[in-house]
C-alpha cells in the first residue's frame, strides 16, 4: 500500500517539474522545434539510467524505485506529448521537421539513458 503513496508523491513532483521546465524552455525558445519536450525526455532518460544503476547496486533502497522511476520519472517524461507534437508538425506540413524531431528525440533519449547507466556505474566503481 505504501508503494502507491510513494508513486503518487513522486508523480506529483514529476508533473510539476515537467511543466516548469517545459514551459520555461518554451518561453525562451520560440523555434519550430519543441525543445522543452526534448530536454524533458532526454533529461528523464538520463535520470532513469542513473536511478537504475543506483537501485541495481543497492545504493538506494528499493522503495525509491516507486518514488523515482515509476512516480517522478513516469510523470516527468512526456512521451505522449512528444508523440502529439510530432503528429502536429507532420499535419502542419513540416514533414522533414517531424521526422527529424522523432529521430532526434529517440536518439537523444536512448543515448541519455545509456550515458546515465555508464556514468553512474563509473562513479560507483570504487564502492
Amino acid at each position: 500500500m505504501h508503494h502507491l503513496l510513494f508513486i503518487a508523491l513522486g508523480g506529483a513532483v514529476g508533473a510539476v517539474a515537467r511543466y516548469g521546465l517545459s514551459t520555461t524552455v518554451h518561453s525562451l525558445w520560440s523555434g519550430a522545434w519543441p525543445l522543452g519536450t526534448l530536454l524533458v525526455n532526454g533529461g528523464g532518460s538520463l535520470l532513469i539510467g542513473m536511478v537504475f544503476v543506483l537501485l541495481e547496486r543497492s545504493v538506494l533502497h528499493g522503495d525509491w524505485r516507486s518514488v523515482l522511476m515509476v512516480g517522478f520519472l513516469g510523470a516527468f517524461t512526456t512521451f505522449s506529448t512528444f508523440s502529439l507534437e510530432t503528429v502536429e508538425l507532420w499535419m502542419r506540413g513540416s514533414t522533414g521537421t517531424a521526422i527529424a524531431y522523432a529521430l532526434g528525440s529517440t536518439c537523444v533519449c536512448v543515448a541519455a539513458a545509456a550515458i546515465g547507466i555508464v556514468l553512474t556505474r563509473g562513479l560507483l566503481a570504487g564502492t
